[in-house]
């Protein structure tokens, strides 16, 4: 370990007691007894002007096992010269040294003025500590009031002076009346090796606090959270969205598309047709292509050509039997068999509203449509699970799911949406495929929907389900618990949540 000590200014400046007297840090460290034994006679890499001739480094051993670095600037010229390799040096530096001597009053303005604004700066907020040094005794320590000696009251650089110096930096102020073994070895040096054990101190507190995070908790391992069940696929829906974009990605003509859709409807077999060639011939001369992108949308909702009435909710919806006939097998029984509505010109409908009835006829005449929210779509999916449209149950069925694995987690726990009950909807009207994903979606979410006061109203069998396969499991909630009351016990940091 080693401390870095940065000394900056001239104490000797135009005066000295002894033509042999050194520098304040080379006395230092040449007549302290901090330097070890073993190592006096290589103490010091005396004038060894490394990297910059601009400043002088020493190298002693303090402390036993400490290496001191001390880079003497007795020239503030290097501010001017060469301002990055200054600023490295603070930067570097653990302890800062202000020398100056208080005979000197023309050097002390310029290192007050310009250049410990500059260490302020470069400090840049940070807590190295400073040490002022004034070195010398006063040549005219008591300045005479006589109107003829005004000239020498503002030669010498005053107590006071240092002081204001030292509270701009936030640094300790001393003042060294002479370069000997007391004011160096016991006042300057003691000052010194205070700020050198805080540092000390210090980083190897920074040196334990780096180890502990190393080795935090060595043999003890977070628990592993797993990825959530993968949920079910509407196969049907999904398979065949796919399949229609592959066709109509490879053929531009829409009527090849359709004839291309039935001919594979055919080869799955049809609920309630032979597959076989002969029947799939028989289907399709029935069954003529679909231009409901086009042609019939212009008679949706128009009483032009119309021959039967819908009458819902205290309104009339005009339709044509003929589109319904070849839209929906249900409507095409009701109209051709010996039924009322088959002579009948105004036509009740019972149980739907009249906006869900209308996106149900919209859909017949468009072969498309696109609910407004979760709560319409399940309202189509109910009115299309009555006239048995299975391909519009699907269509539904994946609106609601893609609107659902949309919601953020927080508006998922925000929303009045109740998802149980479109569980109950689903499972009512045999959306097997949506009430299936509906359990899954809320075994994955299970901490919001635990939460939620309708979570109460899911039957044993389904709180069973849940509770089997929810996410996080648990198992791993209990090991979470277990391993964050070790890492209390042990005062360690909390590396999972």
């Amino acid at each position: 370990m080693s401390v870095h000590v940065v000394a900056f200014g001239n104490e000797r400046g135009g005066f000295s007691e002894d033509d042999q007297q050194r520098s304040l840090i080379w006395t230092y460290l040449g007549r302290s007894a901090l330097v070890s034994e073993t190592d006096s006679s290589l103490m010091l890499n005396s004038a060894n002007y490394v990297r910059n001739p601009a400043f002088t480094e020493y190298q002693a051993c303090v402390f036993g096992n400490v290496r001191l670095v001390v880079h003497d600037c007795p020239l503030w010229d290097i501010f001017d010269s060469d301002w990055y390799t200054s600023r490295n040096l603070i930067g570097e530096a653990d302890i800062i040294v202000i020398k100056y001597s208080v005979n000197d009053k023309s050097s002390f303005q310029e290192v007050k003025d310009i250049y410990a604004p500059l260490i302020k700066k470069a400090l840049n907020h940070c807590s190295i500590p400073v040490i002022i040094s004034a070195v010398g005794a006063r040549q005219n320590e008591v300045p005479c009031t006589c109107p003829l000696c005004i000239s020498d009251r503002g030669s010498c650089v005053t107590a006071s002076e240092g002081i204001q110096l030292a509270k701009e930096l936030g640094a300790t102020y001393l003042e060294l009346h002479s370069l000997n073994d007391f004011y160096i070895g016991k006042y300057f040096g003691g000052v010194l090796e205070y700020f050198m054990i805080q540092s000390l101190n210090q980083k190897s507190s920074e040196k334990m606090k780096k180890r502990k995070k190393s080795h935090k908790c060595h043999g003890v391992k977070p628990p592993q959270l797993d990825q959530p069940e993968k949920m079910p696929i509407l196969k049907g829906a999904f398979q065949w969205e796919l399949l229609e974009e592959h066709i109509k990605k490879k053929l531009k003509d829409l009527g090849n598309v359709e004839l291309v859709l039935e001919r594979v409807k055919c080869i799955l077999k049809i609920p309630g047709k032979v597959n076989n060639s002969r029947n799939c011939r028989s289907y399709l001369s029935k069954r003529p292509l679909q231009l409901c992108n086009s042609s019939l949308r212009l008679f949706f909702n128009t009483t032009v050509l119309a021959d039967v009435m819908f009458k819902i909710q205290g309104a009339t919806v005009p339709a044509h039997r003929a589109v319904l006939v070849a839209r929906c097998e249900v409507m095409a029984a009701m109209f051709n068999g010996n039924y009322a509505e088959s002579n009948s010109f105004l036509v009740p409908v019972y149980g739907i509203s009249k906006d869900t009835f209308l996106s149900f006829l919209e859909y017949l005449y468009t072969d498309s449509c696109c609910p407004a929210s979760i709560l319409q779509a399940m309202s189509l999916l109910i009115c299309a699970e009555m006239y048995q449209v299975s391909r519009l149950q699907h269509i539904c069925e994946l609106y609601i799911i893609t609107q659902l694995q949309s919601m953020p987690s927080r508006e998922l726990a925000s929303t009045s949406l109740s998802v149980v009950s479109l569980l109950r909807k689903a499972k009512f009207h045999n959306s097997d495929c949506l009430s299936n994903w509906l359990l899954h979606f809320i075994a994955s979410n299970y901490l919001i929907f635990s939460q939620k006061p309708e979570f109460e109203d899911l039957s044993v069998e389904e709180r069973n389900f849940v509770e089997m396969h929810r996410w996080p499991s648990s198992m791993y909630l209990k090991q979470l618990a277990e391993y964050r009351n070790y890492i209390h016990s042990r005062k360690c940091h909390c590396v999972v949540m």
